[in-house]
């Protein structure tokens, strides 16, 4: 942004120069071709080693009287008393009294403070620098697991990771389900600003190989409604979640007949047992509204939420509840509302997840839960267009990945 701000001030600059000039079609006015005095002028620099905003107006023979009041009218905007080397500002002045106009100050890579001059002194502003979006793309061979698999450490790589957990958060377990020699392509937006990368937007399309079978992925917005679909159009979301907690691993699975770790007898275990770090933050499945929320002998602290379509969901061994978290709070998918523990009688850390539909348990990996809206039939050709356009282009994407460094593109 520090550079692309220079080049914003430096078009300015250029424009009013030329603006300067004005230009009659009479050959007789030729010698009116003369430039025009603007009334305003701009100074622009770059914050150096042991600057501060005193030697900054020392430097350009600014007057200190307005030093001052900007500190006051930009105090709760931006503290100018803590410059960045490197960051860019600049000042327009007016010619005849040398009076500061405005100020810019570069305050990072995504906004500036804008200083106006006003009446009775200075009025400031933090202004966001709105980035343009580009659309990228991404191959990924999965290796292991989903996150050691990017083609990088940078951060934009865990978010991408989980926002990819998240649409096939109904189908797909990425700790459990996931195999060496899958694969991930992914089109995804791109917010850049000059030219320096500064994070993804939004998934718009994802190819997910696993297991020999394609689970593809399309976001697709209806009016002010947006949601991911397969290639047929039908909602990617369910009313229950697979699993509510993400950074995991299946320790015991759904069994009529297992060995207790700590009993040491054979009995039904109607759980899937989601080994986790203790404090991480578990989910509600699905909306519903809380109908316990307690201490429950063996489970521990635990959690119950009844669901519609006669669902009622488990969350057991928890270390502690979400704040608000009691009997009848109405929650959301998604909302957490606990964290993993080991209360009761648990070996360590681990979340008991079980669900129950119509007072029987079932087991939460491989029941059939009913599906979200699918594509209105009057959209449906829109839509059709939309998935037509990406397979075309998952069809010509290519291996290698450019991992992100710095302002290199991210994009293979």
């Amino acid at each position: 942004m520090k550079h692309t701000l220079f080049g914003i001030i430096a078009l300015s600059a250029i424009i009013t120069i030329l603006s300067g000039f004005r230009f009659m079609s009479s050959p007789s006015a030729v010698e009116e071709l003369k430039p025009v005095q603007e009334k305003n002028y701009t100074i622009t620099g770059i914050v150096k080693s042991k600057d501060t905003m005193s030697s900054i107006f020392d430097k350009h023979n600014l007057k200190k009287d307005d030093l001052s009041l900007i500190y006051r009218s930009a105090k709760k905007k931006h503290n100018l008393s803590k410059l960045a080397v490197g960051n860019i500002y600049s000042f327009t002045l007016d010619r005849l009294e040398n009076n500061i106009q405005s100020m810019q100050y570069g305050i990072d890579d995504s906004s500036y403070l804008q200083v106006t001059k006003i009446i009775d002194g200075f009025n400031a502003d933090k202004v966001d620098i709105i980035p343009d979006i580009r659309t990228g793309e991404l191959f990924i061979d999965i290796k292991d697991n989903l996150i050691l698999s990017m083609p990088g450490s940078h951060k934009e790589y865990l978010k991408l990771a989980l926002e990819l957990s998240d649409i096939y958060a109904w189908d797909i377990d990425f700790s459990s389900d996931i195999r060496s020699g899958d694969s991930l392509k992914i089109i995804v937006e791109e917010l850049w600003i000059g030219e320096a990368f500064k994070g993804y937007g939004d998934i718009l399309a994802v190819e997910f190989v696993n297991n020999g079978r394609s689970h593809n992925a399309y976001r697709f917005a209806q009016n002010d409604y947006v949601d991911y679909y397969d290639s047929a159009g039908k909602s990617l979301r369910k009313s229950l979640l697979r699993s509510p907690l993400k950074f995991k691993y299946i320790s015991s699975r759904f069994s009529k007949r297992r060995l207790h770790p700590k009993l040491r007898i054979y009995r039904p275990h109607l759980a899937v047992d989601y080994a986790a770090s203790r404090g991480t933050p578990v989910s509600a499945a699905g909306n519903g509204s809380i109908a316990f929320a307690g201490y429950k002998g063996q489970n521990g602290k635990m959690i119950k939420i009844k669901h519609n379509g006669g669902y009622m969901t488990y969350y057991g061994h928890l270390s502690k509840f979400a704040k608000g978290i009691k009997k009848g709070r109405k929650v959301s998918q998604g909302d957490i509302i606990g964290y993993v523990g080991s209360t009761g009688l648990a070996t360590g850390p681990h979340l008991d997840y079980r669900i129950k539909r119509y007072g029987q348990f079932v087991n939460p990996l491989t029941i059939k839960l009913p599906r979200g809206k699918s594509v209105p039939k009057d959209l449906m050709a829109e839509f059709l267009s939309t998935v037509n356009k990406y397979q075309t282009r998952f069809a010509s994407m290519h291996r290698p990945v450019i991992a992100l460094q710095g302002k290199r593109k991210p994009s293979g």
